[in-house]
């Protein structure tokens, strides 16, 4: 996993710890963005860990930042938990308006969107989806939140790009339509989710990557295909 800047290296965390082995205080070049470096080295440890296997000692270790700092901030566990999936659900799956499909057919647009949405999770959401599966039962609303926002943001590009393409309805002024929203939400159903349920039980990335392409032709076909019929 890239990290991001406001990460720091081995050996900037290891100045930060005493000679005791607690974390003091961060270098001057570590002082701010505080609550950044927190939540990136939580995010860090529970994608590594599991909810059980993270400890905020580590996570402190990681940051650099004390315990008491940590705790200033965030109740324990639970609470950073909730903290980095609430941070996180600003970035699933989210395209952005600087999406463009490719140029060419219909198919070869849709094959493009449903690519792209694929390649987003597999770069920056699935780690975080398991987590979310996995502590379901501890935090239901959490994860219940986190995965339809997931849902919604890949279904409204498809959405968009139908309303552009094949002729599903949409309004100038609010958006793609009902009808649009749930012709996306088949299409995501049929190409995108069986791609994702394959990451997700442990089938490599590579495995994933290398099938993509063809798998996700031969499903855009069908579902055209059972557009016209319809």
């Amino acid at each position: 996993m890239a990290r991001t800047q406001a990460k720091v290296k081995r050996s900037d965390v290891a100045r930060a710890v005493t000679t005791r082995g607690r974390v003091g205080r961060p270098p001057k070049a570590l002082a701010g963005n505080i609550e950044e470096r927190i939540l990136d080295a939580a995010r860090e440890v529970f994608l590594e860990r599991g909810f059980d296997g993270t400890s905020i000692d580590e996570i402190a270790e990681r940051a650099p930042a004390s315990k008491p700092t940590i705790y200033a901030r965030y109740a324990g566990k639970p609470a950073l938990f909730a903290a980095i999936v609430e941070r996180s659900i600003e970035e699933v799956m989210n395209l952005g308006p600087s999406y463009t499909p490719p140029p060419g057919t219909v198919q070869e647009k849709l094959v493009g969107v449903a690519i792209a949405i694929v390649d987003r999770v597999l770069k920056q959401s699935l780690g975080l989806l398991r987590v979310t599966i996995g502590e379901a039962y501890r935090f239901p609303d959490l994860s219940c939140q986190f995965h339809e926002v997931s849902r919604k943001r890949a279904t409204q590009p498809v959405a968009v790009l139908l309303a552009e393409t094949i002729g599903v309805s949409a309004s100038a002024k609010r958006g793609p339509s009902k009808t649009s929203e749930a012709s996306a939400e088949i299409f995501i159903d049929l190409i995108v989710l069986p791609l994702l349920m394959r990451a997700l039980m442990g089938v490599k990335e590579k495995t994933i990557r290398k099938e993509m392409p063809g798998f996700v032709r031969e499903r855009v076909k069908i579902f055209l295909a059972l557009h016209t019929k319809s």
